[in-house]
């Protein structure tokens, strides 16, 4: 594949900010659910009630980087031009968990939290966070049905979305042949992802060709042993997805996984790099959660409506990110080509399942 042949890129990746099965019969009915009368006249009167919280300030935890920089920028308008009030986020990583727990109960750190699947799911069972009333979030009927068919948003415990996919990058002007399938990267010493939930996906995605995810599943122990066998091959293991980006423009290693939102300021500043994408895709899950205890529960699902809109998933995906609102897909070529394909989540359950030992045994069996 070639760049577009544009003469230049397209409008919306040139100031890129660098970083890093079918729906189930239950979670249709949960969308054919949120359109009806009744729960579109409540989420009508929660907006009201969110818009009359004139000088409430909302506080948000995300993600730094390009998640932070967007919705600065794009969401953070939207939202106080609906409710008059003022939205505060906090960008980091990794601390929003602690600060939660040592919190008291009715006082949450955080109004919303963004957060990850591997620590959350189990709080979410001991009753750290408030459940949603989907029905106070119109937009949601723009979501697609796959984008929810988890237990976490069947539940209505928090707002789930398919974000980074993981995508194969490779330079095609170092290699004679171009690869058709993971397991090629083995033998172009590649660069791969430190974080396990990632790399172990792409191990099996090279051993179980089509089937990574149900691999990882039924027979986790074994695409473990795979992976510890061909840890050799690894030439380097990134720590960052813009670290990845450098060292692969740069020659230090010819091939890898990539987070998908890290290829489009190399295809836009036209490097010579292309994208590997196979049966094997796989969306990180970010959740967007309401912790309980918070004064300001209205305004928190509004700015989940907020987020769901059209209007601010077409800035999202225009940042290179996929969204789950079909209307709001982006016409580039390259947005076509990584995020055309159903979205499917990573095996959250079966990670969690073996997260603890999982971690500390990548760490001293496959990192070494």
């Amino acid at each position: 594949m070639t760049v577009p042949e544009n003469s230049s890129p397209p409008e919306p990746y040139r100031n890129v900010p660098e970083h890093r099965n079918p729906p189930s019969p239950e979670c249709r009915d949960r969308i054919v659910h949120l359109t009806s009368r009744r729960h579109l006249l409540l989420a009508s009167l929660g907006t009201a009630c969110a818009q009359r919280r004139k000088g409430a300030v909302l506080t948000v935890f995300t993600w730094a980087g390009p998640w932070g920089q967007t919705f600065e920028r794009f969401l953070k308008p939207l939202f106080e031009k609906a409710t008059g009030a003022t939205v505060l986020f906090d960008n980091g990583w990794g601390e929003e968990i602690p600060k939660l727990l040592v919190a008291p109960p009715d006082q949450p750190p955080y109004d919303v939290m963004i957060v990850a699947p591997f620590q959350v799911y189990p709080l979410i069972r001991q009753g750290h966070f408030a459940r949603l009333d989907f029905g106070k979030i119109p937009n949601l009927r723009g979501f697609s049905p796959e984008a929810l068919d988890n237990w976490v948003a069947r539940e209505q415990w928090g707002l789930t979305w398919p974000d980074a996919m993981h995508t194969g990058v490779y330079r095609t002007d170092l290699r004679p042949f171009v690869p058709e399938r993971w397991e090629d990267f083995l033998a172009m010493s590649p660069g791969l992802y430190r974080a396990s939930y990632m790399s172990l996906y792409t191990f099996a995605a090279m051993g179980w060709p089509g089937r990574a995810a149900e691999a990882i599943e039924q027979d986790f122990e074994s695409v473990f042993q795979y992976a510890r066998e061909r840890r050799r091959k690894i030439r380097q293991w990134w720590p960052t997805s813009p670290g990845m980006a450098f060292h692969l423009l740069q020659g230090n290693v010819s091939c890898g996984n990539i987070h998908s939102v890290d290829v489009f300021p190399m295809f836009a500043a036209r490097r010579p790099i292309d994208v590997l994408l196979t049966p094997d895709r796989a969306h990180f899950q970010a959740i967007w959660l309401v912790p309980k205890g918070t004064r300001y529960n209205a305004l928190a699902h509004e700015f989940l409506n907020q987020f769901a809109s059209v209007q601010f998933q077409r800035a999202y995906a225009a940042a290179g990110f996929p969204t789950p609102v079909a209307e709001a897909a982006p016409g580039d070529p390259l947005w076509k080509r990584l995020y055309s394909a159903r979205a499917r989540y990573y095996p959250y359950d079966a990670y969690v399942k073996h997260w603890n030992s999982m971690t500390e045994r990548w760490n001293k069996e496959v990192l070494v």
